[in-house]
């Protein structure tokens, strides 16, 4: 009977030694590497890179925008870069439809003045404009006279300057165009010029727009005769 404790003991040692070999078997044993393991596994995962999405759509911003800013809007690399800085602020701007859009604007303007119907033309022209046109048409009509102007075609219209300054934008276009231009009397008859010559008409016409307004009209501040 004095002799259970003991066996008990070393039952319950031997429990242990059986629970700690087969806890040695399954999880193994160190072996001194483990910390290399670690930092290999840590460089694998380090080795694969990935890209945030906002990094790729910055980079795709970046790229369009430099290409903007490359691109060419006139052969005159100053010209060039002030039409670049009036699409910066209207990116609906383009050299194309401009020029289109001023070659209307040049066949409309003569028209009406040939008319003698400029009212239309007020928010076309600038104040200076509008007042030269409508003294040069009274003063024919004192003398009974009228200029009677036909475009044959437009050869050319060209932007030769272009500047911006706040948000207004100022262009130059060089118009060449063939005209006939007589000048009639109140019959009808022609007392100057010569209605069947055409007349090689070279000017240069300065547009202006403030581009902070909805306006998608051009205003022409001023005509000059051009070589």
């Amino acid at each position: 009977m004095n002799n259970i404790p003991y066996i008990d003991i070393l039952i319950l040692a031997m429990v242990a030694i059986f629970i700690i070999n087969r806890l040695r078997n399954t999880l193994g044993k160190k072996t001194g590497n483990e910390h290399d393991l670690a930092d290999k596994f840590a460089r694998r995962k380090s080795d694969l890179k990935e890209s945030s999405p906002d990094n790729v759509s910055k980079a795709n911003f970046d790229k369009v925008s430099q290409e903007n800013s490359r691109q060419v809007f006139h052969e005159n690399p100053s010209v060039s870069k002030e039409l670049s800085k009036i699409h910066k602020i209207d990116p609906s701007f383009t050299v194309d439809e401009f020029t289109t859009g001023a070659k209307k604007a040049f066949e409309y303007i003569i028209n009406k003045y040939s008319d003698e119907n400029i009212k239309p033309l007020k928010k076309l022209l600038s104040a200076d404009i509008f007042k030269m046109f409508d003294k040069q048409i009274n003063t024919r009509a004192k003398k009974n006279e009228n200029l009677d102007v036909s475009i044959i075609g437009i050869k050319e219209a060209k932007i030769e300057d272009a500047s911006i300054k706040s948000s207004i934008a100022s262009i130059k276009v060089k118009f060449s165009s063939e005209q006939v231009q007589v000048i009639k009397n109140d019959k009808g008859k022609i007392i100057s010029g010569d209605g069947n010559q055409i007349l090689s008409i070279v000017e240069s016409w300065f547009f202006s727009k403030d581009l902070k307004r909805k306006d998608p009209n051009w205003i022409l501040e001023k005509i000059e005769e051009s070589n």
